[in-house]
């Protein structure tokens, strides 16, 4: 008869314990990292966030204070905070917290910005908005700049251009990113980028 060593632990799905859940996260993660830039394993990549997505879902039924409580035993990851955000009575305040406990920095380039395509988008306001983005959390740069790398949308940038113009670098950062991308620019949206060019030049946000 075989011995089941994890008898005792939480499983909330499909023989998962919580730590193998962690664990399965962040090796996820450093392996996506590998195949990101190679063309013939881009299916490769398509499964590993299909994989991240099974490993969330079975946390919707787990305590957001029983998953809280693993990550600052085993310390703050950017994987963790995100994580959290899928626990049941899980609230955006603690996901922030979680995320700037890990110290990871956050810019604007696919492989940092790939954590924020996980967080459970029911904490998150259902907008692409820039305005409502600030309005969700004024004053609070990390969390505007993760909600704008959440968006599947373009960014919408709503609001006066002195207003936009007057910003921190973190934040310009993203919108200089985000605006780059939009065609056929206008001379107002090219003076912006240059702006925020100039706010972010010299910083750890130049990218």
């Amino acid at each position: 008869m075989a011995i089941d060593y994890t008898k005792g632990s939480l499983v909330p799905k499909d023989d998962l314990t919580l730590p193998y859940i962690w664990v399965a996260l962040h090796l996820n993660a450093q392996m996506e990292q590998e195949t990101r830039n190679n063309p013939r394993l881009a299916r490769e990549t398509v499964r590993m966030a299909d994989e991240i997505l099974y490993l969330l879902d079975a946390l919707k039924g787990i305590s957001v204070q029983k998953w809280w409580n693993l990550c600052k035993a085993s310390g703050w990851t950017v994987y963790g905070a995100v994580a959290l955000s899928w626990c049941k009575g899980a609230q955006i305040s603690q996901v922030w917290e979680g995320w700037m406990a890990s110290n990871f920095l956050l810019l604007p380039l696919p492989k940092s910005e790939r954590p924020a395509h996980f967080i459970n988008p029911a904490l998150l306001p259902a907008t692409n908005s820039l305005a409502e983005i600030i309005a969700f959390c004024p004053n609070e740069s990390l969390p505007i700049c993760v909600m704008i790398s959440a968006l599947k949308e373009p960014l919408d940038f709503d609001l006066p251009a002195e207003q936009l113009k007057n910003t921190n670098p973190q934040i310009a950062s993203f919108l200089k990113s985000r605006m780059e991308r939009l065609s056929g620019r206008t001379p107002e949206q090219d003076d912006l980028i240059q702006t925020w060019g100039a706010i972010i030049k010299g910083t750890e946000w130049e990218v």
